[in-house]
């Protein structure tokens, strides 16, 4: 069974925006299941070198993708 939204994948996301690879971090977004009140419980809980903006830059790139996979 395949977990969902756990601190090694959203560190996987944080790891990933830093270093400037927004789309990926997004998409991991999507394929990890969080959603943005999801992103903001875990920057809550860690931050992992985000700033609170990037929460909204996140969302917008997975609601992005989740609009492709729409179509």
């Amino acid at each position: 069974m395949k977990e969902y939204r756990t601190t090694e994948q959203w560190n996987e996301i944080c790891d990933s925006a830093i270093n400037g690879n927004w789309t990926q971090a997004g998409k991991e977004c999507v394929e990890y299941g969080f959603w943005a009140n999801d992103m903001i419980k875990a920057y809550e809980d860690e931050s992992n070198g985000l700033e609170a903006t990037d929460l909204a830059l996140l969302s917008e790139i997975a609601m992005q993708e989740r609009a492709k996979d729409d179509t």
